[in-house]
């Protein structure tokens, strides 16, 4: 499991850059200054010691259930979600969301080394990209993240802000 999750996201690495990359030094450079390996090699590790415990996440079960996502997606998708809410919240909001989700750090710390990349949806948008979902799959998990979270007691205040934040 652990090699197949490494060699997905490595294969989707290499496969979105950009053939003529290897040949040319300033298009080498640029590609490798956007895909950071190490990154791509923490998540990997990170996802694969965290699946087996992160199936159990009632988030994680919801978007498995919902969606066509492997729950090693699920949990790093809903993680860089949660983690870019966490961190574009305010303080009372964030607070509010990690009481409502069981288990909200060991989803935003599923994504260890890219808890950085997920500070803005277009970090979102790519991750999503390195896990071998489209980057239009945030708008399908946004729906069912909310749709939880409301069944758990959200105020009206924070799906109104996180819907607002995932819809950038």
């Amino acid at each position: 499991m652990k090699k197949t999750l490494a060699t997905i996201i490595i294969a989707a690495a290499i496969s979105s850059t950009s053939a003529y990359a290897a040949f040319d030094l300033n298009s080498a450079t640029n590609a490798a200054s956007k895909l950071d390996t190490n990154s791509l090699s923490s998540l990997a590790s990170g996802l694969s010691g965290k699946v087996s415990t992160q199936s159990s996440s009632p988030i994680v079960s919801a978007l498995t259930s919902s969606l066509d996502v492997s729950s090693a997606q699920a949990t790093a998708g809903a993680g860089s979600m949660l983690s870019y809410a966490k961190s574009a919240l305010s303080s009372e909001q964030s607070s509010e969301l990690s009481s409502l989700v069981p288990g909200m750090s060991s989803l935003t710390n599923s994504l260890s080394g890219l808890s950085n990349a997920s500070s803005s949806m277009n970090g979102v948008s790519n991750i999503f990209n390195q896990l071998g979902m489209d980057s239009s799959t945030v708008t399908q998990f946004a729906p069912v993240i909310l749709k939880y979270l409301t069944g758990q007691g959200a105020s009206s205040g924070l799906i109104s802000s996180l819907t607002s934040l995932w819809q950038q």
